[in-house]
């Protein structure tokens, strides 16, 4: 462990909403390297340990337990795990949290090993908005003591939530609150080519099946003869609540009920025309990994116009966005463009263009340039 120099953290691995393939992607952007661990919960969880299989392969997986569902006291773990592992290397430079509670990390930081607090540079993806931290006096000075100290580099993943941050926190260096580029597009290979025609267009929900994603009222919407095309919702519930809230999927032909392993959500992706994100309850400042399936694998998105997807489908034309206050009707989806239309056409261009500013080498090199940084 003597060569040890940076170590990748990830206390939510086992967490419904892919971020162990998160960790993966991130391993297959550093490649194989002797000097970098990853640090993550659960390895071997019986549907993960593919992953962490994979991780292995480029570098070495130092696992830690922590209760599933509790990213406060996955932290607090991890910070623990990561204590252990610092006093068995004296060349660790460099720590990243994947995921992390801000707060939790912010007030334990300070009671780890000297050793520890040593590291050169200390970075964290963060992916919600500052409100909840900055309405708080002491929750605010130990989050923003710990952002503002030398090394210290807090991830957003959308210029609107760095923004937000940096107006929240006009204390803390400007150079310390950043954007971090996804990994989620690492190459070309995904894209299946579209359907040359269609009568009956093809909508899909996919991922974590979940409120908040439109369920309520878009299964009824595609349901009977005058349904205005075809919906498919693939995906599996995280929990008994969210089951009994959306109990009319139950019976719904359509739902394909699993955990889909990412080779399976883009399978599904790529048997729709159009994937819908249309998201209540939800930060529209905050990325959304739906534009990144779709993307992925060539299809248009539907979104809310507002925050950062309605800002990615007026910048680059890579779906259709439409207003909240008139949630989308029956009439909304039979006038979308149908795969061979002109129009369709012109959105599939839109997607490729979205997917080469956002796939690639040149988000992998953005991404290692914030990684590896100072």
């Amino acid at each position: 462990m003597s060569s040890l120099k940076t170590v990748i953290v990830q206390p939510w691995f086992t967490e419904i909403g892919h971020p162990a393939q998160s960790t993966l992607n991130t391993a297959k952007a550093l490649g194989k390297r002797h000097d970098v661990a990853y640090l993550v919960a659960n390895p071997h969880a019986s549907v993960f340990e593919p992953f962490s299989a994979g991780i292995a392969d480029y570098g070495r997986v130092v696992g830690f337990r922590a209760p599933e569902g509790f990213l406060r006291m996955g932290t607090l773990l991890a910070v623990a795990a990561l204590a252990r592992l610092a006093r068995r290397t004296s060349e660790l430079e460099r720590v990243f949290f994947l995921d992390a509670h801000l707060l939790t990390l912010a007030a334990l930081w300070p009671l780890v090993p000297a050793r520890l607090r040593a590291v050169r540079s200390l970075g964290l993806i963060y992916l919600a908005g500052p409100e909840p931290i900055a309405a708080h006096a002491l929750k605010r000075r130990i989050v923003a003591h710990f952002v503002s100290a030398p090394g210290r580099r807090l991830f957003l993943r959308t210029d609107e939530l760095a923004d937000a941050w940096r107006t929240a926190f006009p204390a803390i260096p400007a150079s310390r609150i950043d954007t971090i580029a996804s990994l989620e597009i690492l190459d070309e290979r995904d894209v299946v080519p579209p359907r040359e025609q269609a009568t009956r267009v093809r909508f899909g929900v996919i991922g974590q099946v979940r409120p908040g994603k439109g369920l309520e009222w878009l299964v009824p919407l595609f349901q009977g003869a005058s349904a205005p095309g075809e919906l498919l919702v693939a995906g599996t519930f995280t929990n008994a609540e969210h089951r009994a809230r959306l109990a009319m999927l139950e019976s719904y032909p359509n739902f394909d009920n699993r955990f889909l392993a990412e080779s399976e959500m883009l399978t599904a992706a790529g048997a729709q025309d159009y994937v819908l994100a249309l998201y209540d309850n939800w930060d529209p400042r905050m990325e959304a990994a739906t534009m990144f399936l779709a993307a992925r694998v060539g299809r248009p998105v539907i979104v809310y116009d507002e925050g950062w997807p309605g800002r990615m489908v007026r910048e680059f034309g890579c779906g259709i966005s439409v207003a909240r206050q008139r949630r989308p009707d029956a009439r909304f989806f039979s006038g979308l463009p149908h795969p061979g239309d002109p129009a369709y056409r012109t959105l599939l261009g839109g997607v490729e263009r979205f997917r080469q500013a956002h796939g690639g080498a040149t988000s992998r090199e953005a991404f290692l340039a914030r990684l590896l940084g100072d």
